[in-house]
């Protein structure tokens, strides 16, 4: 999906997003979707209370121990 953005996004997108989008992806700062998908699915089922109500980023602090690499058994 990234690379058909990329592709053919610019006839779409307004100029600002798509080069957004295109810069993002020279500076290798696009997400993993597998990544940012694995920490949504952890806090769907072992999200603490405390986090309820809030608004966080997948790559924050408070989600650190529902990534891949912290998985708790």
């Amino acid at each position: 999906m990234q690379n058909s953005i990329r592709t053919s996004g610019a006839a779409y997108m307004l100029e600002k997003d798509y080069n957004l989008f295109v810069q993002s992806y020279t500076d290798g700062k696009l997400v993993n979707p597998e990544d940012c998908g694995h920490v949504m699915a952890s806090l769907s089922l072992q999200a603490s209370k405390s986090l309820s109500g809030q608004f966080v980023n997948w790559d924050s602090e408070e989600c650190s121990a529902h990534r891949k690499d912290s998985v708790q058994s």
